[in-house]
C-alpha cells in the first residue's frame, strides 16, 4: 500500500521504516534492524540483519545486499529488496535453511533524501555509495554518509558476497528495460569472478519467462584494455572503474555483482538461487558455502583458505588475499604425470634463501640444507625425473609466481593456509603424499584432503595455524597412478 499519492507504486521511506520494524517485531529470531548513519539531511540509514539466531555463527556464511543507487531513478531496487526480504522470513524451507546457514544483510534504501525527494541516484551532496568510492572507501567521506554505511557493513560482515540491487523508478506503470545479472554496463571489471553464478541465476528467472541481457556476450564485443584503445569503437561499452563492490573484493576477496532488477520477481527468482548456492557444494571445493576460497593460481595449483568452519575460512581467506605478495609458490615444470611436486613460501627471506635457484638441481641442493625438511624423499622423486632441455628452457625448473614484498616487512601467515593441487586425472590412485619429505595423515586439521570433481583429482594439504605461524616453507610431493594412459604425438 502507498499513502497520499493514489498514483504512486512504490513504498514512501517512511513505509519502509515501519515494514522493517513491524518485522523485526514479528520476527525477533531472524531479523534484527540497526540504525548505522544517518544522511546530511538526518534521515536514518538502516541495514537489516537476517538470520536465524538459534544458529550458532561460526560455520555460517555472510552476504550483503544494498541497493546503492536507491534513489529516485532505481525504486525497483528497494522493491526488490524488499521482495526477497519477505521471502527470507516466510516459511518457506529453504529460506529457513538459508537463515541456518547465513547470514544476509540487507540495506534496501542507501540513498534515501533522494528516495524521498525525486533528485535522482546521488545523495544530496551529488555523491554515490555505488561509484563514488577509491580502493580504500568512499570518496569524500564527510559528504558520503551513505557511503560509510555501506562500508561500515562491509567491514564489519566482511561478506563472501555483496550483490548490488539497480532499477527503474516506476514514474508511471508499464515502464521496462532489459534486466542483466551480475554486472555493471558502466564498469567492466564488476562481475563475479565464476561466470557460472551468473549462468545459474538467469537460468532461475528465465524457467519463469524472465529473459537477461548477456551484455558483452550479446554485444558481440570483447572487453577494452588500454592498449585497445584505438578500436575503442569496437569494444564493449564498460571500462574498468571503482565501485562499492570492487573495494569488498579487493579487501575481502568477496564475490561482487552488480545487477539491473526491473521486476521484483525476476530479481526475486535470481537472487533465491544466488543465496541457495551459499549453502551448496561448488564444483572444485570441498566445503559447502560461496566458492570464494582461492587466494592465488599458477593454473595447476592454488593457495587456499584454511579451516572447518565458513569464519575460521574467512579469516584466513582474507588473511592470504592481502599477504599474496610476500607468498612466492609453483610447480615443478615440466609437469610429469605420476609425480606432484608444490613448493610455496611465505615470506620473501625463505624465496630468496630456498628458492633463489629456480632449477630442480639448484632447489633440491638447497633444500638438503633446511633444518626441517626430510630431503632424501624428495631426492628419490627427482631421481625419477627426466633431465635436459625442452619447451621449460635448459634443463628443469620451478614455474614461481607472486611475491614482490620487500624483505623485513613481512609477518607469519596467522590463521593457516591451504597448498591445494588439481591432478587432471579422475580416476587418479594417489600414494604416499609428503609436507616437507614427511608423510601426512588424511586430516581436515592437519593433513590432507583428495576429492574429485570437473575432471579434477584434488589433492589439498592442511597446514593449521600453528605451523604456518612458525614455518615459512612448503614443499609438497606426491606420486600418483593416473589410472588411465592418455595417448600424445598421435594423429
Amino acid at each position: 500500500m502507498t499513502e497520499g499519492n493514489p498514483t504512486r507504486n512504490w513504498p514512501t521511506f517512511g513505509e519502509i521504516e515501519r515494514q522493517l520494524r513491524d518485522w523485526q517485531r514479528q520476527f525477533p529470531a531472524k531479523m534484527q534492524v540497526e540504525e548505522i548513519g544517518r544522511t546530511a539531511q538526518g534521515r536514518p540509514l538502516y541495514a537489516a540483519q537476517l538470520t536465524d539466531v538459534a544458529v550458532e555463527g561460526e560455520d555460517k556464511e555472510h552476504v550483503l545486499i544494498t541497493a546503492n543507487h536507491s534513489g529516485a531513478r532505481e525504486r525497483t531496487a528497494t522493491t526488490g529488496i524488499l521482495y526477497l526480504m519477505r521471502w527470507l522470513l516466510s516459511d518457506d524451507p529453504l529460506a529457513r535453511e538459508i537463515l541456518a546457514r547465513q547470514v544476509v544483510v540487507c540495506m534496501p534504501v542507501c540513498v534515501p533524501d533522494s528516495y524521498e525527494q525525486a533528485t535522482g541516484a546521488n545523495n544530496v551532496c551529488g555523491l554515490s555509495p555505488c561509484n563514488s568510492w577509491t580502493l580504500d572507501g568512499p570518496i569524500d567521506p564527510e559528504r558520503n554518509p551513505e557511503g560509510l554505511a555501506v562500508q561500515a557493513m562491509m567491514d564489519r560482515y566482511q561478506p563472501e558476497v555483496h550483490t548490488d540491487y539497480h532499477g527503474l523508478d516506476l514514474t508511471f506503470p508499464g515502464h521496462f528495460a532489459i534486466e542483466n545479472t551480475g554486472a555493471s554496463y558502466g564498469n567492466s571489471s564488476l562481475r563475479p569472478y565464476h561466470y557460472r553464478i551468473v549462468q545459474l541465476m538467469d537460468e532461475a528467472a528465465l524457467e519463469e519467462g524472465y529473459p537477461s541481457d548477456l551484455l558483452e556476450q550479446d554485444a558481440e564485443r570483447l572487453l577494452w584494455g588500454p592498449a585497445l584503445d584505438e578500436i575503442a569503437h569496437k569494444m564493449w561499452m564498460g571500462r574498468p572503474q571503482v565501485f562499492a563492490g570492487t573495494y569488498c573484493y579487493n579487501h575481502y576477496h568477496s564475490i561482487a555483482l552488480h545487477s539491473e532488477v526491473y521486476w521484483e520477481r525476476s530479481g526475486f527468482l535470481k537472487h533465491r538461487r544466488l543465496l541457495q548456492m551459499g549453502n551448496e557444494t561448488w564444483p572444485g571445493e570441498h566445503y559447502p558455502g560461496y566458492p570464494t576460497r582461492v587466494a592465488m593460481l599458477n593454473s595447476f595449483n592454488m593457495v587456499a583458505a584454511y579451516g572447518q568452519t565458513a569464519s575460521a575460512r574467512r579469516r584466513s581467506r582474507i588473511e592470504l588475499w592481502n599477504k599474496q605478495r610476500r607468498i612466492v609458490h609453483g610447480q615443478l615444470n615440466p609437469e610429469k604425470v605420476g609425480i606432484e611436486f608444490y613448493m610455496c613460501a611465505t615470506s620473501p627471506e625463505a624465496s630468496r634463501e630456498w628458492l633463489g635457484d629456480k632449477t630442480l638441481r639448484g632447489v633440491v641442493e638447497r633444500l638438503a640444507n633446511h633444518p626441517r625438511i626430510a630431503s632424501d624423499p624428495i631426492r628419490a622423486l627427482v631421481a625419477q625425473y627426466p633431465q635436459g632441455a625442452g619447451q621449460w628452457g635448459a634443463e628443469p625448473n620451478f614455474n614461481l609466481q607472486g611475491g614482490g614484498e620487500e624483505e623485513g616487512r613481512a609477518t607469519p601467515i596467522e590463521h593457516g593456509i591451504a597448498l591445494r593441487m588439481r591432478i587432471p586425472f579422475s580416476r587418479a590412485k594417489l600414494g604416499e603424499v609428503l609436507l616437507n619429505g614427511r608423510p601426512l595423515e588424511r586430516s581436515e586439521i592437519d593433513g590432507y584432503l583428495s576429492w574429485v570433481v570437473r575432471g579434477f583429482t584434488y589433492l589439498q594439504v592442511n597446514i593449521p595455524p600453528q605451523t604456518s605461524r612458525s614455518q615459512d616453507l612448503f614443499v609438497v610431493t606426491c606420486r600418483y597412478d593416473p589410472g588411465e594412459e592418455r595417448s600424445q604425438g598421435k594423429w
